[in-house]
């Protein structure tokens, strides 16, 4: 997995790059974030570094300045920074944010936490996740992408105390930084982003009906795999990242949330490899496909019958199949290119626009490096929409300008050599 992490790497540094993104970069030391020069209406600040750290402890906010701590990075997911892995079950973060004089009204942007949190300011609650607690029975998981807004009131000095707990996920701690930013500006930041994904999950909605629709008038297989492929997808979009479904059904089940968002990655796969099989299937590879299928299931059936906090330990080892998964249709949209398939430079742009997309996406999850979520969403329709274009090539409802007779391709060499 290490060559896919570096690939990964590699593609998400050239998107940051066409991104433009140019800001100087603050860190927490000590407990201690000075943000005092921050402009805070041209760019959100994320509360990244050495936040003052309670493990195992879960201190009120009148107690974490009269309690002893040490310094602890944050964004950090639990056991990868612990030496016991399992050590970690709840704790407390402080932190100090000096802010400019000037500021009256700020916002936070408050990411998907693991697995449940409660967050104060000046000593009141502005926002919270489920249930906090020291045991599994007292805690209660929920996975939220939320936002809140409170008064500076003059002062200089904002005090954040954070408790999280975790007891129902393999992950514990936080992946992504909070946010902290003018409150118009976090808002609409937010309220766009699950927007286009509510958008997405409509539009791949509609193409999956339109797709099966088209199944059932002409019998391919390879439609009907698209389809699955277009509703499975919008499915996700609602269960993952941002959770979108959560603002729709605030007390849905977080057992079922996180199910299905596993369920749909890996029914994602499949479809998508059957339908690369049937496009292609003078060039695919039976065994090939048929493994990358089985793998699949299994994954499918031990996510079934398996709590949570077992079968997220996995996800690693998925990443490797998934990879996998995409090298192989790299290989068959290749072969495709050099016989001059119908449709084939299509689903290259597709199948490109996948990897970095997909690497963008697996490097974010992994890491603490933080979503983009208005250019993920863009490029996973981007994908679907050059996908289908293929697909429109191969069934002749679209049908190239070019005459055969002028390309010379693999198989006229072929045929000219016999």
């Amino acid at each position: 997995m290490a060559w896919f992490n570096r690939l990964c790497l590699a593609l998400v540094f050239v998107c940051l790059a066409g991104q433009g993104i140019s800001q100087n970069i603050i860190r927490a030391e000590a407990g201690l974030l000075d943000a005092r020069k921050w402009n805070f209406r041209e760019k959100n600040l994320a509360l990244s570094g050495y936040w003052t750290f309670y493990e195992n402890q879960l201190v009120s906010p009148d107690q974490v300045y009269s309690t002893r701590g040490m310094d602890h990075f944050f964004p950090a997911i639990w056991g990868e920074s612990s030496s016991d892995k399992n050590q970690t079950e709840y704790a407390t973060y402080a932190l100090r944010v000096l802010v400019p004089d000037s500021i009256r009204k700020l916002a936070l942007e408050i990411p998907q936490l693991y697995c449940s949190y409660t967050l104060w300011v000046n000593g009141l609650k502005v926002a919270s996740a489920g249930t906090v607690g020291t045991t599994k029975e007292t805690t209660l998981p929920k996975w939220v992408y939320q936002t809140t807004t409170f008064s500076v009131n003059a002062k200089d000095t904002l005090s954040i105390v954070l408790q999280i707990a975790n007891f129902y996920h393999h992950k514990g701690g936080a992946k992504d930084p909070i946010l902290l930013g003018d409150a118009t500006r976090i808002t609409r930041h937010v309220s766009r982003s699950v927007t286009i994904n509510v958008v997405e999950s409509f539009i791949l909605c509609m193409a999956g009906i339109a797709f099966l629709v088209i199944y059932f008038a002409r019998k391919q297989k390879e439609v009907l795999f698209f389809a699955l492929l277009s509703l499975t997808w919008a499915v996700r979009c609602m269960f993952s990242n941002l959770y979108p479904v959560v603002v729709f059904y605030p007390n849905i089940n977080w057992q079922l949330l996180v199910r299905v968002e596993y369920f749909t990655l890996y029914f994602a796969i499949v479809w998508a490899t059957l339908f690369l099989h049937f496009v292609l299937r003078k060039l695919s590879n039976p065994l090939v496909t048929y493994a990358i299928v089985i793998l699949n299931g299994l994954f499918i059936i031990y996510t079934l019958f398996t709590p949570v906090i077992i079968f997220s330990q996995w996800i690693t080892l998925y990443l490797a199949v998934a990879g996998i998964a995409v090298l192989y249709a790299g290989v068959l949209i290749m072969r495709a290119l050099m016989i001059d398939h119908s449709g084939s430079w299509f689903l290259m742009g597709g199948i490109v626009t996948g990897i970095v997309i997909f690497g963008y996406d697996i490097l974010a999850y992994n890491t603490t490096f933080g979503y983009n979520y208005i250019f993920l969403s863009t490029g996973y329709l981007v994908i679907f929409l050059l996908t289908a274009i293929g697909l429109f090539f191969q069934l002749g409802i679209l049908k190239s300008k070019r005459r055969r007779s002028d390309v010379l391709t693999y198989d006229d060499l072929f045929k000219n050599n016999r």
